[in-house]
């Protein structure tokens, strides 16, 4: 499509068409763009046939081009910046003047000269968010928009580049530390406010040129420093926020349709017993527990009346077995069926150097708990040491316990904290009682022959589990007279 392939052309068009002549604002002024782009990509298909942006395809897409990118917002804070919006050019060589668009790009192209009258010029406000490759996303979730992604998409994977770069981030502003990631400035004109810090968003926009983010969150395009790392840029034409399922084959609203609440309504049942024998496999066959961590997935926020948070199921699987291989069951189990998922050691070395929480002075650093919401956190407690919690240690238990009893999370600043909801499943594992406080505490109780009983999952079956609990995750539900009244 060359929409995809030039998308400048494009708006310029749209510009051309829509733009009332000798209007002297841009101010809330879209000529078409968005509900035209919305129009061409109005399905999840059509949106697949759009270049994903990421670590590896930065080094191949071209400037300028149309790319799509699914990513967490980490910082909305970034500085308002004045550009272009449109200015009256010359064309070269035939000198013909012209009213050029500039709101989603860089700036004039090549080929341009400024008119030396400035004053025929409009400027526009963008505001700019820090934004990265979502945190956890499990390694299906990837594969599968791979496996969906257009031909331009894979041709332009498989080129082979001679000096191929690293994606340059700041490490700083991602949740886990040292962990490989992706990260872009998203410049949106659009003042939504709705837009927060780890909102799921799925960004379609114009490919920019990679920046300078220095202290204080500024651009500079004249910053030489080595040091400095050069991000890259997204101009979003569409933004819109993603539901917290993070299933790929999903609606396009991110709401699931009721043909799939009906279908996997109506399946339940069968799938809910090989799901619960699939994780049961991983506690030592305990059926009971099993069940327990299904609803455990199952759990979402559904309300907050008056500060009682309904809907969260914190849990805490308590193992006594020597040498368990709980944890790593069921770590296994979580990344086959769970989209986005994150395990943390509790050692003593975890919690003492390490941020579980947010905090900025310059800019806004990130924390292991700073994630989207539906991600789900498997804590081993097991890897706790006899040892001495500092006070940064003690500051990130009573994060993780926040976040347990009241699904908050602290950004900390100099003189002032900001409280943010959360809606993180947290399923804990330990050889005791924990020292995170939970909704319910089970201890294991061991079925040596459990496992003998059911074979690992077939690919059909692991997708069945994941929309399964996507789905229903999501599903809306009433309670019954009688049981409101329990």
């Amino acid at each position: 499509m060359n929409v995809i392939e030039n998308p400048l052309e494009t708006i310029q068009d749209l510009f051309n068409k829509n733009w009332k002549q000798g209007q002297q604002s841009a101010d809330n002024n879209e000529f078409g763009v968005t509900e035209h782009f919305q129009s061409l990509f109005d399905s999840r298909e059509k949106l697949l046939q759009i270049p994903v942006l990421d670590a590896q395809s930065i080094n191949v897409l071209p400037i300028n081009s149309l790319v799509r990118f699914r990513c967490m917002v980490q910082d909305t804070e970034l500085s308002q910046e004045v550009a272009l919006f449109a200015t009256t050019v010359i064309t070269q060589p035939d000198g013909e003047e012209k009213v050029m668009c500039h709101r989603y790009s860089d700036g004039p192209q090549d080929g341009h000269s400024l008119n030396s009258d400035p004053n025929r010029d409009l400027m526009d406000l963008r505001n700019s968010y820090y934004c990265v490759s979502v945190p956890g996303e499990s390694q299906w979730v990837r594969e599968h928009e791979r496996s969906k992604t257009s031909s331009l998409d894979t041709a332009l994977r498989d080129m082979k580049l001679e000096e191929a770069k690293t994606s340059q981030v700041i490490p700083e502003r991602y949740p886990f530390p040292g962990a490989n990631h992706f990260a872009a400035i998203v410049k949106s004109h659009s003042s939504d406010v709705s837009i927060g810090v780890t909102d799921l968003v799925e960004v379609v926009g114009v490919l920019g040129a990679s920046d300078r983010l220095i202290s204080g969150d500024s651009f500079d395009f004249h910053e030489e420093s080595a040091n400095t790392p050069r991000i890259p840029t997204v101009h979003a034409i569409l933004m819109r926020k993603v539901e917290d399922h993070g299933h790929p084959e999903l609606s396009l609203s991110g709401h699931p349709e009721e043909s799939d609440v009906e279908f996997y309504t109506k399946d339940a049942e069968t799938i809910r017993k090989d799901l619960i024998q699939y994780i049961a496999t991983a506690v030592h066959g305990d059926l009971l527990a099993a069940e327990l961590v299904l609803l455990h997935f199952l759990a979402r926020v559904h309300s907050r009346p008056s500060g009682t948070v309904l809907g969260k199921f914190s849990l805490n699987l308590k193992d006594s077995t020597q040498n368990s291989l709980v944890y790593h069951g069921l770590a296994r189990v979580m990344k086959n069926i769970l989209p986005k998922v994150h395990t943390i050691s509790m050692n003593l070395q975890n919690l003492n150097e390490n941020f579980f929480f947010p905090r900025g002075e310059e800019q806004l650093s990130s924390g292991i708990l700073q994630v989207t919401r539906g991600t789900s956190l498997l804590l081993d407690e097991t890897a706790m040491e006899e040892g001495t919690l500092v006070d940064k240690g003690l500051k990130n238990l009573k994060a993780v316990s926040d976040v347990s009893l009241y699904q908050t999370l602290n950004y900390v600043f100099p003189y002032s904290n900001l409280e943010f909801q959360t809606d993180i499943s947290l399923l804990i594992v330990s050889n005791g009682n924990s020292l995170i406080p939970v909704d319910c505490a089970i201890t294991l109780n061991p079925e040596p022959t459990a496992g003998e009983q059911f074979n690992e999952p077939t690919e059909a079956q692991l997708t069945s589990f994941r929309k399964y609990i996507s789905v229903l995750r999501l599903a809306e539900y009433k309670l019954s007279e009688e049981m409101a009244k329990v």
